[in-house]
């Protein structure tokens, strides 16, 4: 991208220049993977240019980009499933489906919340653990361990000072079919609905893949696909793309 663009002032650019790098990086045969991974850094650049209110809109807008078949179909529950979700957990365990839901947090960074977490008169949550299946506190993906203590943690386990994972995921199962989710919605899928209301917000997928606490936007962006579905419809597929049902954020 530099090498094509890196001597030029922002506001001289065009969508023509933006075309044109698709094109050239296509006919040099590079993967879709390559090619949406270049747009998505240009763009999000612009999209910051945008928010600063130094250009009216980013060039980049609308510009197609190979298609990368690797995003994960998943179901986007509507309010009175996700309510009937959480009260069909035990009680004490409940708050974990807004943990995931509202913050994007994996099953086991949820399950490690503790009050400690809020930081900054209470307006962050960090999470620096996880809870890992058989209820050991671990680092999270992608960071080395530090040191910590057990005392404060929101959700507590029956037979561990912290939960098992595969209790949790039998008591989340029969609530989900309670609620009248499909085997497939799994805890994991909340954290894609967090992802896909944040897109459809208007966030750009730079602040939406640092949350999430991926390793790149290109993890972000293969995951969770390149549309998000209107907010309220209720279930539905995240994206158009074929997908491993396996493949997971």
């Amino acid at each position: 991208m530099y090498p094509a663009i890196g001597d030029r002032q922002i506001r001289a650019l065009r969508r023509e220049d933006i075309k044109e790098i698709v094109a050239t990086m296509t006919r040099k045969g590079l993967s879709a993977s390559r090619i949406s991974q270049a747009h998505l850094v240009i763009n999000a650049v612009f999209n910051e240019t945008v928010r600063d209110k130094k250009l009216a809109e980013s060039p980049c807008a609308g510009i197609p980009v190979p298609v990368i078949v690797r995003a994960a179909d998943f179901i986007l529950p509507d309010a009175g499933q996700l309510e009937a979700l959480a009260a069909g957990l035990p009680a004490d365990w409940a708050a974990t489906i807004w943990l995931m839901y509202g913050c994007g947090l994996r099953i086991g960074e949820a399950l490690a919340v503790r009050t400690r977490c809020r930081i900054n008169q209470d307006t962050v949550l960090r999470i620096r653990e996880q809870v890992n299946p058989v209820a050991q506190l671990r680092p999270l993906k992608f960071r080395v361990a530090g040191g910590t203590a057990t005392d404060g943690y929101l959700f507590q386990g029956r037979k561990h000072k912290l939960v098992i994972r595969r209790t949790y995921q039998e008591d989340f199962d029969r609530a989900a079919a309670r609620a009248g989710l499909p085997p497939e919605f799994i805890p994991h899928s909340l954290r894609h609905c967090y992802a896909s209301v944040a897109l459809a917000r208007g966030i750009p997928i730079t602040e939406v893949s640092r949350w999430l606490g991926h390793k790149s936007i290109e993890v972000t962006h293969q995951t969770m696909g390149t549309s998000s579905p209107p907010l309220g419809t209720g279930p539905g597929p995240y994206s158009t793309t074929p997908t491993d049902p396996k493949r997971r954020g």
